[in-house]
């Protein structure tokens, strides 16, 4: 092996897991709104669904990973997307239809997180962030048939309250939390 030969290779194990990844599900576009501010602040990162990942995901790190609130869960591609992470630092963002201050919200962020991160193998979770964002209507529906068909007024005043977020606070908290985390090279 040449001397060329070991730089080079040096040089691919440097770069190697350096180029930031976010990982998006998104079903209303709040997420991905979201998703596509923190990628136009951070250079050199890559923006993907769960479905387009490559096999080799060694060359991402940190990864974020952007969902929704599905059913309390979250969704199902995010899900099977974050068991293929290994060894890397990651952070979480998502948004969903409720108050992002509530107790409650925040320990389903925390959970959530925690969850996606420990299904890969050795990752770390590095720092999280929750907003709001609309409420698909199809699903608001769905929701207020199986409550019998009644809104009530608290309901449809969180409702209206999601309907512009999220806004440009959101995104630009969102961009500043991430990159308070992951350095000002972003």
């Amino acid at each position: 092996m040449s001397a060329f030969d070991t730089a080079s290779e040096t040089q691919t194990a440097t770069v190697r897991g350096s180029t930031p990844l976010i990982v998006i599900s998104s079903r209303t576009g709040n997420t991905l709104m979201l998703a596509h501010a923190i990628c136009d602040a951070w250079p050199g990162s890559v923006l993907m669904k769960p479905e387009d990942l490559p096999e080799d995901l060694s060359p991402y790190n940190p990864v974020l990973l952007g969902f929704w609130c599905d059913r309390g869960m979250a969704p199902e591609d995010m899900q099977e997307a974050a068991k293929r992470f290994e060894g890397k630092r990651i952070g979480c963002f998502a948004t969903m239809g409720g108050n992002p201050d509530d107790e409650k919200s925040k320990d389903w962020m925390r959970r959530t997180s925690e969850e996606l991160v420990a299904s890969g193998r050795g990752n770390t979770l590095v720092e999280t962030f929750l907003c709001r964002g609309r409420i698909d209507p199809e699903l608001f529906a769905r929701m207020t048939a199986a409550l019998g068909g009644t809104v009530s007024p608290e309901r449809e005043a969180r409702r209206q309250a999601a309907e512009t977020h999220p806004d440009r606070l959101d995104l630009s908290r969102g961009v500043e939390i991430f990159r308070s985390v992951f350095g000002a090279n972003w």
